[in-house]
């Protein structure tokens, strides 16, 4: 009996790491592109349908550390998607967030590592059509 309940418990453990291993991000139909130079960039991203939380990282031209200024856009055509800057530690900048058809803009900033990435976060609820610009200036 003693080998049964050894059994048993391990295929609980390699279901729960299993059922765990399936949260994240997921998207379909991603397009994205990317143009910067010595004073700013900007990236655009397209997705035709995207569920979770992930944090992605911006690419720039900085040798270093820099502070960009950054104005984006965000369109959503069903469900629900958040897209917030990240600054030191991670700190929030701003936060816009787009649902069933709307389209909103704002202004933040983010901070980019030793390496010139700054991040960013996206977190989607079922979303699709989703289309997203930042553009960035370094301070």
């Amino acid at each position: 009996m003693g080998k049964w309940k050894y059994v048993v418990g391990l295929s609980l453990l390699v279901v729960v790491l299993l059922l765990a291993g399936c949260e994240g991000y997921t998207e379909t139909n991603s397009r994205s592109s990317e143009q910067q130079d010595a004073t700013g960039g900007r990236v655009t991203v397209s997705t035709g349908k995207a569920n979770g939380t992930s944090t992605r990282d911006l690419e720039t031209a900085a040798s270093g550390t820099a502070i960009l200024d950054a104005n984006v856009v965000l369109k959503v055509g069903q469900g629900s998607y958040k897209l917030e800057l990240l600054g030191e530690n991670d700190e929030v900048t701003l936060v816009l967030e787009a649902q069933d058809g709307e389209a909103v803009s704002g202004q933040g900033w983010m901070v980019t590592d030793a390496f010139g990435d700054a991040s960013y976060r996206v977190t989607a609820v079922e979303a699709w059509e989703v289309e997203y610009r930042i553009e960035y200036v370094f301070r």
